[in-house]
């Protein structure tokens, strides 16, 4: 079949010279819109079910919610776990599928086990999916702050007017000035115009906290409201989440929008306990009063002269806020007594007869910031299989739209985190990367070459096979209904298979380029399109078998699972793809090239040796004599090192996977569990300030800090329930600050400590948070995860585990989850109490529920937007723990009042009652995490020690257990099946080259490059200071293909010495060989090597990383494998081959009639007759002329290398006719 091709391809030249230019023109136009992302698809089919139950408590959501739902889900079809976190009337539950499910049959698996577990879950409790979203879709982060105006004050809209007003502080107690302007571009205040104003009159501060102030403004007199702190947050927050994000939302590609910061508008009615009492009313007439006062009603139609017209009742508050304001305090929640005659008329008691009416902010939960001050944080994250690159820019350019129509004090950032800044930065470095090694390659190949058209003609294997490559990527994406992309991983398989694309065209080249020469020397010379065919058909058996060894071996990639297998996997898959198609090219376009640039070619005629070349074959000359004389004591050295290698393997330590520098950095700040919002915002206020005196300024060029993003606590809709005491700190970082990424975080790490003793500080970059999260649940390389039943003894284990792990070496971010219990005020009814006053418990909870935390009891419609309307107690009654008991509760059946304490006992507010914060569980059990990261020591060695410290210093009680997740099991799992796959792959080597070698001698022999090559990988890490990590693995994986390739050129070699020219299984035999495949083994390893220096000696660039461990491992392999295939191998087949190759040489190759007629023989057979085989001691029954030129050539090793590379160069060339490969 292989010969059918190449035999096609001459004779439809033509065809083939258009075939490749249009397949370099259409792979280049896919390549340019095909997506690109920073690495490919890591997502796990994961579902995320949210459940809001108000009023319930982290345990009571726990019992009555998370557990039905655990239970109801982990038996579902494909669930490989399930996690849950139960928090203050929210249970999160995760649902982790195999990695073979897909995404929406996952989901509708979870949609009908809800359906089977609904009527379990308190009355109103409705659970709800999260959007499809990718689990690193975590793709930007923006945000909206407040900007000064240009004096340096707070800016506030003139109204009925296009002007802004100022407001600058004035000094030593003095009023504010005034200032007026017409804005132009809110980031150029040189384009804003300066408005006249006249010295304004201040009016008093409003009770909310705002000030007007009068002013001749433009030539006219008008008031200007400039609202206070909590306003502006509050109109931030409104903006943000009805104008901007719905916007976001629009965008295709988006799966959700999470706001956080600011305040989240609501009307509230805050009602006087007092007030309720003097009038008679209840909190229960307020309630039902609001529900009743804010519903529109119908009046059918009414039809007249052929028309209908709807006829509505307008009932909803509205439709601006003054005037909900307004109506809401005209409500009547209690009307008049009955009238009786002779009596005045009574009068209603309205909203504002018992409560205050206000617009304010929801009770936060979380907040965030942008350089220290106050703003909302944008987390966007995207769908699946989205491309990351181009969504970004249609994101920024919706902000970019929407800021327009924004007040011009608003700015959107979109530069606090965009993940897009990793991929290009990190692409680029690995195309050019490749571009360098494309360069290198070429020059390598000049350099033994010395002739253009043989380079050309090898070159064209890169291009051509790249751009097949990208039409398979397309083909595959067609038939999938994935797209792939060009991502890190993709580019690094085809730029660690950029040199061996050539190998295939070097090795065909060659043969052809030698060929012509000799044939050129006959005094009949053949037809230049035979000599072609017959040499690409004499070397195609190396060249399959050599792609096959390389495919074979990068097997065990695709059986990876996990993360590891989506990140390794595409690279495997480039690699392969392009190194097949290498073999196509080198089939068919390499003959097709050689004849129509060397069939006519004078260099193939006339020829010498290069300056390069002459000094390697002077020393390849003395290597392969000393391998021949001394290959016992050879033998022993080698299988020395190959034992030490192993050895050392095992010290250097081992990791997952190389840090990455995203450029960006994440600081988690942990206050005490039970910490509040307002002590979080507190502790926090100082790691700002010290942030913002890191900053990059004018002042500061060299800052460590570009800008810095905070978010507290948890935003709404947020699937990351984390209670107010977690605080995340998202740091750009300078790359001119002169300082070296880990230098620059631990210092952060030192500084917040330093700011904020006593808390939790851990340091990460973003992805590596994200992979660790999806990992193992938890946000840490290493997460001891502690189970157990009971809350208090898990705080107490899991502090001892901390004490004792924190004495380890290397070990960084230590950190337990916030986890335990806090203070709570129980309110205790007594039994006896409510049956006394005939009071059920629904009621009396509902009660305290409405009066201290509220509820929502309508909404109210401004436009499209909505708000709740809140009702609740008046914040000095709501936050007055100690006289809760004396709120008054109105008894059943209009009867009086009674006190809340005569219902039921209430606890203090400390040394009382207590309960847990939050409820964590794995797979329906109870647990707590201890995490921490590995800094300065490699990830096994410290979870080693780990192990080590804790069972021998830890007692753990009865039905408690510990058990290891994170990285690092990973990075186990992943080691044991790559070794176990590894030994299966070099089982399958040994019978694919059986194929071709029908000797286990030989074969063996072939495959001592894998132990070579291994020496050489591990060395390669030691001197580089690496890790063993799953990219190293990989290295080791494309290793041993690519090292045995050059084992097949040399042996095949020798035979087809014997076979076909007249050579006996001797010393001059093997030294011929040698020296004549010395130039393409030199080329071939050395384009394969130095295609990959740039990713060894600028591994740490972003994108690199992950590259730099695989590079590193394959070009030291290649050093130490290439070196000894001319120290080991040429002595190993001449002592140990024997009678193997004999009898292979002697084989007649059409014994079985199924080749063709024609048969790749030298021309030097064609001269001087066939020879007539060997004796198996070695005696030749014939030799051609050729070889009897060669029996009587001696190279004296003790001889000057000027008398080598001068007599004996002539003797050599007046035997055997020219060299290959120089240009005339």
């Amino acid at each position: 079949m292989l010969n059918a091709a190449i035999k096609f391809s001459l004779r439809h030249r033509p065809l083939v010279v258009v075939l490749c230019l249009v397949a370099l023109g259409y792979g280049a136009f896919l390549a340019a819109r095909m997506p690109i992302d920073v690495f490919p698809d890591l997502d796990r089919p994961r579902v995320v079910v949210m459940t809001e139950c108000p009023g319930l408590a982290p345990e009571e959501v726990e019992t009555l919610v998370s557990y039905p739902l655990e239970a109801a889900l982990l038996g579902a079809t494909g669930v490989q776990a399930v996690r849950s976190q139960s928090g203050f009337g929210l249970s999160v539950v995760y649902v982790e599928f195999g990695w073979e499910v897909d995404i929406r049959t996952a989901r509708q698996t979870v949609q009908e086990r809800l359906t089977t577990v609904a009527g379990d879950l308190p009355e109103g409790v409705r659970p709800q999916m999260a959007p499809i979203s990718s689990i690193m879709g975590q793709f930007m982060i923006a945000g909206m702050r407040r900007q000064p105006g240009p004096k340096g004050g707070e800016l506030a809209a003139v109204s009925d007017s296009p002007f802004y007003a100022e407001r600058v502080p004035g000094t030593d107690g003095a009023e504010p000035s005034l200032f007026a302007w017409k804005a132009g571009d809110r980031r150029d205040f040189s384009t804003w115009e300066a408005v006249p104003v006249t010295v304004p009159a201040w009016l008093p501060a409003a009770p909310d906290g705002s000030r007007t102030a009068r002013a001749t403004i433009g030539g006219q007199s008008r008031e200007v409201v400039f609202q206070s702190d909590p306003q502006r947050q509050l109109a931030l927050r409104t903006l943000a989440d009805w104008a901007v994000r719905p916007r976001l939302l629009k965008t295709s590609g988006i799966a959700q929008v999470i706001t956080l910061g600011g305040g989240r508008k609501q009307y509230q009615v805050l009602v006087d306990p007092v007030k309720l009492s003097e009038y008679g009313v209840s909190l229960q007439d307020v309630e039902e009063s609001l529900r009743a006062n804010n519903v529109n009603h119908t009046g059918g139609f009414s039809v007249a002269g052929g028309f209908e017209t709807p006829i509505r009742v307008i009932g909803r508050l509205g439709p601006d806020t003054k005037q909900v304001v307004s109506d809401l305090q005209l409500i009547t929640v209690k009307p008049p007594e009955k009238h009786e005659p002779g009596r005045p008329l009574g009068r209603p008691v309205l909203l504002r007869d018992v409560a205050r009416v206000t617009e304010g902010a929801q009770v936060k939960r979380g907040d965030s910031t942008i350089n220290g001050f106050p703003a909302v944080a944008l987390t966007i994250t995207k769908q699946p299989h989205v491309d990351t690159r181009d969504l970004t820019d249609r994101v920024k350019a919706a902000l970019r739209d929407t800021e327009k129509t924004l007040p011009p004090d608003v700015l959107v950032e979109t530069d606090l985190y965009q993940l897009r800044d990793f991929i290009d930065r990190g692409v680029f470095n690995v195309g050019e990367a490749l571009v360098v090694g494309a360069v290198l390659v070429l020059i390598i190949l000049f350099l033994f070459l010395m002739n253009l058209r043989t380079t050309f003609i090898s070159l064209t294997a890169i291009p051509l096979s790249l751009a097949l490559t990208v039409l398979v990527f397309k083909l595959v994406g067609l038939l999938t209904g994935t797209e792939l992309s060009i991502n890190v991983m993709t580019l690094g398989g085809i730029a660690v298979a950029m040199g061996e694309l050539v190998d295939d065209a070097i090795v065909d080249v060659e043969n052809i380029y030698r060929r012509l020469g000799e044939n050129s020397q006959l005094p009949n010379p053949r037809p230049t399109l035979k000599v072609i065919y017959d040499a690409s058909v004499e070397i195609r058996s190396a060249i399959v078998f050599g792609t096959a060894l390389v495919i074979l071996v990068f097997l065990p990639l695709f059986a990876l699972s996990g993360i590891e297998g989506r990140l390794f996997t595409p690279l495997g898959v480039a690699y392969i793809v392009s190194i097949l198609a290498s073999l196509v090219v080198s089939i068919c376009v390499t003959p097709v090239l050689s004849y129509y640039l060397l069939g006519r070619s004078t260099s193939a005629h006339s020829h010498g040796d290069g300056f390069l070349l002459r000094v390697l074959k002077w020393f390849g000359a003395h290597l392969i004599r000393f391998s021949i004389r001394r290959q016992g004591a050879i033998q022993i050295v080698t299988w020395l090192l190959v034992g030490y290698a192993a050895w050392r393997l095992t010290t250097i330590g081992a990791d997952f996977l190389p840090p990455f520098d995203e450029g960006t950095v994440q600081v988690n700040v942990t206050l005490p569990s039970g910490a509040s919002l307002d002590a979080s915002n507190a502790a926090t206020k100082m790691v700002d300030d010290k942030f913002r005196s890191l900053q990059k300024s004018a002042a500061n060029p060299k800052g460590e800090i570009l800008a810095f993003l905070r978010r507290t606590g948890r935003a709404e809709m947020d699937e990351h329930a984390e209670p107010p005491n977690a605080n995340e700190y998202f740091v750009v970082i300078n790359p001119d600050s002169g300082k070296h990424r880990k230098e620059i975080i631990t210092q952060l790490q030192a500084d917040v400590k330093a700011e904020v003793p006593g808390v939790d500080v851990e340091v990460e970059q973003p992805l590596a948070h994200l992979i660790s999260h999806m990992i193992s649940g938890s946000t840490a390389q290493i997460a001891i995860k502690l189970t157990g039943d009971d809350l208090d003894t898990l705080e107490k284990v899991a502090n001892q585990i901390k004490a004792a792990v924190a004495g380890v070496p290397g070990v960084s971010s230590l950190a337990v989850e916030p986890m335990r219990k806090v203070d709570e005020v129980h309110v205790k009814l007594r039994p006896e109490a409510l049956a006394f006053y005939g009071v059920d418990r629904a009621s009396v909870g509902n009660f305290v529920q409405i009066a201290l935390n509220g509820e929502v009891v309508s909404q109210v419609v401004e436009g499209q937007r909505r708000f709740d309307l809140l009702v609740r107690l008046e914040e000095p009654y709501r936050a007055d723990v100690a006289n809760l008991g004396e709120l008054r509760f109105d008894l059943p059946g209009g009867r009086e009042q009674v006190r809340l304490k005569d219902l039921a006992d209430i606890t203090p507010t400390t040394g009382g009652d207590a309960g847990a914060n939050q409820v964590k569980r794995d797979n329906a059990r109870r647990r707590i995490v201890i995490r921490c990261n590995a800094l300065g020591r490699d990830l096994a060695s410290v979870v080693g020690d780990i192990e080590r410290v804790v069972s021998s210093d830890v007692t753990l009680p009865e039905g408690y257990s510990v058990e290891y997740g994170g990285q690092f099991q990973s990075q186990k799992e992943a080691t044991r099946l790559i070794t176990v796959l590894s030994a299966v792959s070099v089982v399958g080597m040994f019978f694919v080259l059986y194929m071709l070698f029908p000797s286990g001698r030989i074969v063996a022999q072939i495959l001592t490059a894998v132990p070579t090559a291994f020496v050489g990988g591990v060395f390669a890490l030691v001197l580089s200071g690496q890790t063993l990590t799953v990219a190293s693995l990989v290295g080791f994986i494309s290793l041993g293909g690519i090292a045995a390739r050059n084992g097949i050129l040399l042996v095949t070699h020798y035979l087809h010495l014997m076979r076909h020219e007249g050579e006996k299984f001797d010393e001059k035999m093997v030294l011929r060989g040698s020296l004549e495949r010395l130039s393409p083994v030199l080329m071939t390893a050395l384009t394969a090597g130095i295609a990959l220096v740039p990713l060894v000696v600028v591994g740490q660039e972003p994108g690199r990383e992950i590259l730099y461990p695989v590079a590193t491992v394959i070009l030291g392999g290649l050093v130490t494998s290439t070196f000894c295939e001319f120290l080991i191998r040429p002595g190993l087949f001449l002592r140990f081959s024997g009678n193997d190759a004999v009898a292979l040489a002697n084989t007649d190759e059409a014994a079985d009639g199924l080749d063709d007629e024609t048969h790749p023989v030298s021309t030097a057979q064609h001269a001087h007759g066939p020879h007539h085989g060997i004796t198996a001691d070695g005696d030749q029954v014939a030799h051609t002329h050729i070889a009897r030129g060669f029996d009587d050539l001696r190279i004296d090793l003790d001889a000057p290398f000027v008398d080598l590379v001068g007599g004996e160069r002539a003797r050599l060339e007046e035997a055997r006719g020219p060299e290959p490969f120089v240009d005339a």
